[in-house]
């Protein structure tokens, strides 16, 4: 058995570092009730994924799936992943990813993105799976222009709809036509969301989120019983330990590591 606590920057500086165990879970670093899911696919520790849902509406990836979806959880991953067929859906739907930018006026347009395992759901807010809004500026001859999402991902190129425009538009014309020409970039300008969902061909049906998902979700692999254990995390938003908790759960941390103990001595 492994159990991950990932945190962010601002909880790390809070005091909440992340960390590894061994043998045992940490219950200081969740709250509430561990949902053990069975492993379907033992090589990658895939567990049943049974739908995704955006602002509590199902998309319905995995509806006409015979074998239905499985969903890893991989701590060396930023971004999380999706297979060729449910990023294809997402377009369709006009939903965001991280492969196509749609417009938008705020990354709350389109509210918590809910991965629904094992008949559980497990949502992650619009500050957690959506980029920042990047308005667009029109590039020297066409409309691409680059998106730079700083460390979770690589630059990522968007294109508008439709042609581009003249490059050569006459400034040097009188007032009345220079305001004309300012006013039809601007018609063009828009401001595009894209989010940490990217396409990933892994295994067929094979969804996967990485240390996003895991910052807001403690995740136990417990090998020994192929399964895998979530709770959230304390680093979850609006989660403050009491003190009462916080010495309740050191408590049981203790217990639990004598046993782990125990048993490496056995």
């Amino acid at each position: 058995m492994f159990a991950f606590f990932l945190s962010s920057q601002q909880d790390e500086e809070a005091g909440r570092k992340s960390d590894l165990t061994f043998g045992y879970y940490d219950r200081t670093k969740f709250k509430g009730d561990i949902h053990w899911n069975d492993i379907k696919l033992k090589y990658m520790f895939g567990v049943k994924l049974d739908d995704i849902k955006v602002n509590g509406v199902s998309t319905g990836v995995c509806k006409d799936r015979d074998q239905g979806c499985l969903i890893t959880f991989d701590s060396g991953t930023s971004l999380q992943s999706m297979p060729k067929f449910a990023s294809k859906k997402f377009k369709e739907l006009g939903l965001p990813t991280a492969n196509n930018f749609v417009q938008c006026q705020s990354k709350n347009d389109f509210g918590d993105l809910t991965f629904v395992i094992n008949g559980k759901d497990y949502p992650l807010s619009a500050d957690e799976w959506m980029f920042d809004p990047k308005p667009l500026s029109l590039a020297q001859g066409g409309m691409k222009t680059t998106f730079s999402m700083g460390p979770l991902g690589p630059q990522i190129f968007a294109q508008l709809d439709g042609p581009a425009p003249e490059s050569n538009v006459q400034l040097e014309a009188d007032s009345e036509r220079r305001h004309h020409a300012s006013a039809e970039v601007n018609a063009q300008m828009k401001q595009m969301c894209g989010s940490t969902l990217m396409e990933m061909e892994i295994k067929e049906s094979m969804f996967l989120v990485g240390d996003i998902f895991m910052r807001r979700y403690y995740t136990i692999f417990d090998r020994d019983n192929d399964r895998v254990g979530l709770a959230e995390s304390i680093n979850s938003p609006g989660h403050t330990a009491t003190a009462a908790q916080k010495s309740s759960s050191t408590d049981d941390a203790d217990s639990d590591n004598e046993l782990a103990q125990k048993k490496a001595k056995k």
